[in-house]
């Protein structure tokens, strides 16, 4: 009994490579080692159900059977019957050894498209929720001609590097020691005290741990947002001052 031909979808396939790589795999060849014999009649075979179907065959599905057909030859001739070749014409082992560097190469990319198209697929099932406008009749605090939050950002880093001690691969979970609401309260006994506007970093210890100067941070906004404090920088080259907003103000 003759052996049955492989039906070939060629709707699946995005070129020659793609289409040598799939019967390099079905046949559970080893890519460096293709016999080309077999491998280029499985080829044509291909084709030829190609256009038994009536299918539009590339062209360079053709250029492809040309190489194979050639390499074919070259191996199945006898030594003594091989023509002279040309010495611009590379040997059967050069054109052995670039199929394998195109598939191989081949192989590299679509591998990597199938993983971009998998993350790209993840992505989609995620929702990014836009910016949300202010709600209505909220008040924005203002800040100082030339003082921007990214002055505010920088000065919050620099703090950063203020730690009372490094940070332990391991340390114990404790209970909040600093809420925003306490904060607060801390922050309007010591602003109570001055007469006159205090650097930002005055209002923090020397060496805050990183839990109450974040906390310290948010009430200071908290409190920028609600116009109990006025944040100004006299100049570029100044700190950054804070003072009580009715400060100055005539009783």
């Amino acid at each position: 009994m003759s052996e049955q031909p492989v039906l070939i979808h060629v709707q699946d396939f995005e070129g020659p490579l793609d289409l040598l790589l799939h019967l390099i795999k079905s046949a559970a060849i080893d890519i460096y080692d293709i016999p080309i014999v077999s491998i280029t009649d499985q080829y044509m075979t291909a084709l030829r159900q190609m256009q038994d179907h009536q299918l539009d065959v590339a062209g360079d599905y053709f250029v492809m059977a040309a190489t194979l057909m050639k390499m074919k030859a070259k191996l199945l001739l006898p030594v003594e019957e091989t023509p002279v070749e040309e010495d611009d014409e590379p040997s059967l082992e050069e054109m052995q050894a670039d199929l394998v560097n195109r598939l191989v190469k081949y192989q590299r990319y679509k591998l990597a498209a199938s993983w971009f198209k998998k993350q790209a697929a993840a992505r989609q099932k995620f929702y990014t929720r836009p910016e949300m406008a202010v709600p209505a009749g909220v008040k924005l605090g203002k800040l100082a001609p030339g003082l921007t939050t990214k002055d505010l950002q920088r000065v919050l880093v620099e703090l950063t590097q203020r730690q009372r001690q490094p940070e332990l691969p391991m340390r114990l979970i404790q209970d909040e020691q600093y809420t925003v609401k306490g904060q607060i309260h801390t922050l309007r006994f010591k602003l109570s005290k001055v007469r006159v506007a205090v650097s930002f970093g005055q209002l923090f210890d020397q060496k805050p741990n990183k839990e109450e100067l974040v906390t310290t941070f948010l009430a200071l906004l908290e409190m920028t947002k609600q116009h109990e404090i006025a944040v100004d920088q006299p100049s570029r080259v100044m700190p950054i001052t804070v003072k009580p907003a009715n400060l100055g103000e005539d009783k």
